[in-house]
């Protein structure tokens, strides 16, 4: 093998590894802080590493960075983001009750909830990925969430794709969901909307 190639399997073999040991820490925080309370700091901080990565040729140590992150974000990301399941607990329970009605119309209304919990998890996957970008402000961040939502209908369509996907994997590979469930798709979730969406985060009038 030539140079080139064994450069691009080790930089495939390195690029692998840092999804699975970013998965890790990933889960293990979620538990550390408890499933509720750790879900959404080891998100935010599973996003920033990835998206470090990313951009910064520099190496740096994942774990250190990682906790750092949890720690910083732990209080205000439980603030921004925890809304977001109760507006999706609200609707599931709505969705219950009246498909428990039997009237003329329950099925469209059903149906026009169920695109209400698709829209509510794309402005939160949205929401995500804007306050990365060091966006603050609640108002701000579904803003700038919105119109991302809005303005790229193929971005929904590729998230969605990507979100199937890894389903797919989760069930049909062993051992996925403890090696890139999480990581893997905050990368691609990255990747998608920083490639098509170029600037328009810093771009959306404040």
């Amino acid at each position: 093998m030539n140079k080139g190639v064994l450069s691009k399997i080790h930089g495939f073999s390195t690029w692998f590894s840092n999804l699975v040991y970013i998965n890790i820490l990933w889960l293990t925080f979620i538990l550390l802080g408890g499933v509720f309370l750790g879900f959404f700091p080891a998100t935010i901080a599973m996003l920033f590493i990835i998206r470090k990565l990313m951009v910064e040729k520099d190496d740096f140590s994942i774990r250190k960075e990682f906790i750092s992150a949890f720690k910083r974000e732990f209080r205000k990301s439980n603030q921004l983001f925890y809304p977001f399941i109760l507006c999706g607990f609200i609707i599931i329970m709505d969705i219950r009750f009246i498909s428990s009605l039997n009237f003329m119309y329950s099925h469209s209304v059903v149906k026009l909830f169920y695109i209400l919990v698709f829209l509510l998890v794309m402005i939160f996957l949205y929401s995500l990925v804007v306050y990365i970008n060091g966006v603050v402000g609640k108002r701000e961040i579904l803003k700038k969430a919105i119109h991302l939502l809005i303005n790229n209908p193929m971005i929904n369509l590729y998230i969605l794709t990507g979100v199937l996907l890894l389903q797919f994997l989760v069930v049909k590979i062993t051992g996925a969901f403890f090696m890139f469930s999480g990581s893997l798709f905050s990368w691609f979730l990255l990747i998608t909307v920083s490639k098509t969406t170029k600037n328009s985060i810093s771009n959306i009038d404040k």
